[in-house]
């Protein structure tokens, strides 16, 4: 199956990762400097939480599948500017 860019391609799967850390890290950093005065930052970091070791699981498996199949097959996007 060819992948498709910004849906379901490995560099996708590691934007997101990323995204996703940084808005746990973003949650952690209120919950340090509001000590406690917002009591909905934890459920937030939860939910990241759970959010980047889902993501994390798919690109373990998808790595996995690239590795097994010695090749990766994706549909190559043209740009609309530039």
């Amino acid at each position: 199956m060819r992948r498709i860019p910004n849906l379901n391609t490995f560099s996708t799967l590691v934007d997101r990762f990323t995204v996703e850390i940084v808005k746990r890290s973003h949650f952690e950093f209120l919950a340090v400097i509001e000590q406690g005065e917002r009591n909905d930052l934890s459920g937030k970091i939860d939910i990241q939480n759970e959010i980047i070791s889902g993501i994390r699981a798919e690109l373990i498996a998808e790595l996995q599948r690239i590795l097994d199949a010695k090749e990766y097959d994706y549909i190559s996007e043209e740009r609309t500017f530039g």
